[in-house]
């Protein structure tokens, strides 16, 4: 892929230069090779003159003040805000794409000059909109990953927990240099067909970095977008539910419907009764916690002591209606802790 001239750019890392003097990049599972003037799979990392630049350093292609469970996120400080920040790029490219506008930019697009002192600015709006958190979402942040890194050590010295909305193909390296608190990571299927098929993506990545998302204490929840005919078998949620419960059963797991989008038009959105299903088989998988999203509907995205079934935390849409929860986690019924971060 070719790029056009500019001067724009700003020095990416996590990349060597091969014996053939072609750029080899480490940021995700890809491990893209490119020759000078050329940009990798997500077009926005270009080999200049033998050195990596990221063209998107700074462009905050989609901004919004979110309520906590849009990411989703519903064992994280449920009912605050969050300011949720997405850049140009995507190193997946799923053809039911909900933001495929920005994920996929335009081979042409050459990058501009970012604004002055982007990150200082964006942490006064954070701080003016009242925002708890901070969010790197809507396409996806490893790719702009010198932008997240920054903008996520402004949150932490002004003393705000970052979230990382993820497809989870990063490599898994890089993790350790996030601090992150919180991460919601798609788990689009559970067969490598589906992810060479429909996401040019890695099963195997993606369950590497949940479980390294664990090990290193990050608060995670799973999201899977529930596709007609594609990852919706029976067998297969089986599998992908028993793995998620032998992580841990305490696993948030959010079941979301699908909308026809992008390049899977013709297909028709998930029927109610497929994710009633789904969710029946993640309980049976041993999940305490599964969510249904995308929809509107009687508990489908409450939150239930495991032990005594009491309503914990009431949910319409994106609000909170009720919150029984004590501030440490525990059902003011029976005592049970609650996993998450309720702080």
């Amino acid at each position: 892929m070719s790029s056009k001239g500019n001067s724009f750019g700003h020095p990416a890392q996590m990349w060597f230069k091969a014996p053939s003097g072609d750029i080899i990049c480490r940021l995700c599972f890809r491990g893209c090779r490119t020759a000078i003037g050329q940009r990798g799979f997500c077009r926005v990392r270009l080999n200049r003159d033998g050195q990596l630049i990221t063209l998107n350093y700074g462009h905050t292609g989609a901004i919004s003040l979110d309520p906590v469970e849009k990411k989703p996120l519903y064992h994280f400080r449920p009912g605050s805000l969050t300011l949720s920040i997405g850049a140009p790029g995507c190193n997946l490219a799923c053809l039911g794409c909900q933001n495929y506008h920005l994920s996929r930019p335009d081979l042409d697009w050459p990058g501009e000059s970012p604004p002055g002192d982007i990150v200082s600015r964006l942490a006064a709006l954070a701080l003016e909109q009242g925002a708890d958190s901070w969010a790197f979402t809507y396409s996806e942040p490893t790719v702009f990953y010198e932008y997240a890194l920054d903008l996520g050590a402004r949150a932490a010295q002004d003393g705000q927990p970052v979230i990382w909305v993820t497809n989870g193909s990063m490599n898994t390296a890089i993790l350790e240099s996030l601090s992150l608190s919180a991460m919601n990571i798609d788990l689009k299927a559970f067969t490598q067909d589906f992810y060479s098929r429909i996401t040019q993506g890695s099963l195997v990545q993606v369950k590497s970095n949940i479980e390294k998302a664990l090990y290193l204490g990050i608060w995670v929840e799973v999201t899977t977008l529930l596709i007609p005919g594609l990852n919706d078998s029976e067998t297969e949620l089986k599998n992908l539910t028993r793995y998620l419960a032998s992580l841990s059963p305490d696993l948030p797991w959010h079941v979301s419907r699908f909308f026809p989008r992008y390049r899977q038009n013709d297909l028709e959105p998930t029927p109610v009764a497929s994710l009633i299903k789904a969710r029946e088989i993640g309980r049976s998988a041993g999940l305490k916690y599964v969510y249904l999203g995308n929809l509107q509907g009687p508990n489908f995205s409450d939150t239930f002591c495991p032990n005594c079934r009491k309503l914990l935390v009431a949910r319409q849409g994106y609000c909170i209606s009720e919150n029984h929860l004590s501030s440490d986690g525990l059902c003011p019924s029976c005592g049970t802790h609650i996993p998450g971060r309720w702080n």
